[in-house]
């Protein structure tokens, strides 16, 4: 068995890791690192005991993420409060999304070893220049970028460039909703505003279904998967966490409300046929009508399989990278129409090939 067979394996059973021939570990700490998923197996086979088992070289790795996972989590309680507090004169109540509501919501499972590089939040489309605003006099400033960018940022995305604390160093993403409204598929946010819960800490996170719904449609509109495995085993997690009927008949009804079926229907294809993840056949059943023609899907399994698995550059081969060439493009051609899509591309590659002909320091700001 392969290494990368080796990390689908354990997701669902953690036990198997004193299986693993030695030789593997290398690569697999390696593979781990790079979907940022040492500090999440760590705690998977400290639960099934046999941490202790593993060779000496794998705990040491193992370890060391766990602490700086750790310490993450804490901070992370810390930000978030300091986001309300800051936030609060506004009458605005910031939702937490993603890795840091996953830490916030479900500490003890999906959040527990989750690291991740920013704090995502969704504020109301009205207030989001007021939220920069007062942000900016807190010491969060956006990092440097083309006036293109911001304007592409603004106009055609979901959400403001990222912002960066002056001396914490803390990154945030602010969104006004949960996909690019000039996609066409943008939701109408009231309906996710009507699934808020709050945390155990108080903070407001989306409930179960909502947050599975928007785990899985960020994931599915992406361009780019360089964490796709980590993203897929938060969905595992997250589907483990529905412990009733009705919690998967909500999940149904809140996709076919906000137009999502489909992307539901791959999210569980893939979350079964990688990882192994158990749903309850009435469940499947609804969504068996969602399978597209077989060609289609076929493509669509063609680029999943490949770019939702574990990934490093020296397990690659061509169809890996041919599936990274077709998901690059069908993000982009569900994220935009094409007038939009062909002048971006226009506009990106002729500013890529100024660069590599003028350098990059041509077109930072200080030069100019």
């Amino acid at each position: 068995m392969l290494p990368t067979d080796w990390l689908m394996r354990l997701v669902k059973s953690p036990e198997a890791a004193v299986a693993i021939p030695e030789q593997h570990w290398p690569l697999m700490v390696r593979l781990l690192r790079k979907h940022q998923l040492l500090a999440r197996y760590g705690h998977w086979f400290r639960q099934a005991g046999v941490f202790e088992q593993l060779p000496h070289y794998a705990q040491h790795h193992l370890r060391n993420a766990e602490i700086l996972a750790s310490k993450q989590q804490h901070q992370v309680v810390f930000e978030a409060a300091e986001l309300v507090s800051l936030l609060a004169p506004l009458g605005v109540c910031p939702v937490f999304l993603k890795g840091a509501a996953y830490s916030l919501a479900f500490e003890a499972s999906v959040g527990s070893g989750r690291t991740y590089s920013d704090i995502d939040v969704l504020v109301p489309k009205e207030q989001i220049t007021a939220v920069e605003q007062r942000l900016a006099l807190h010491g969060y400033y956006g990092e440097a970028m083309t006036a293109y960018d911001q304007h592409y940022y603004r106009r055609w995305t979901h959400e403001i460039p990222p912002i960066r604390h002056h001396s914490r160093g803390t990154v945030l993403d602010i969104h006004h909703n949960l996909i690019p409204p000039i996609s066409g598929r943008a939701p109408d946010m009231a309906v996710f505003l009507q699934q808020l819960v709050q945390s155990p800490q108080g903070f407001q996170v989306l409930a179960l279904p909502a947050m599975t719904l928007h785990s899985l449609v960020h994931l599915l509109f992406n361009e780019e998967f360089k964490h796709g495995f980590r993203d897929l085993t938060d969905l595992h997690l997250l589907f483990g966490q529905f412990r009733q009927a009705d919690d998967w008949q909500q999940l149904l009804q809140l996709a076919q409300q906000t137009g999502f079926l489909f992307e539901l229907f791959l999210a569980c294809r893939y979350c079964k046929q990688l990882l192994g993840t158990s749903f309850p056949e009435f469940f499947l059943d609804e969504l068996a009508a969602q399978q597209r023609n077989q060609l289609h899907q076929a493509l669509l399994d063609f680029i999943f399989l490949r770019v939702l698995c574990p990934r490093h550059p020296v397990t690659d081969g061509w169809q890996h990278r041919l599936a990274d060439q077709l998901s690059w493009l069908r993000g982009h051609w569900l994220k935009m129409p094409l007038s939009v899509l062909l002048w971006h591309t226009a506009v990106k590659s002729s500013r890529a090939v100024m660069m590599a002909v003028l350098g990059k320091s041509y077109f930072e700001p200080e030069r100019r």
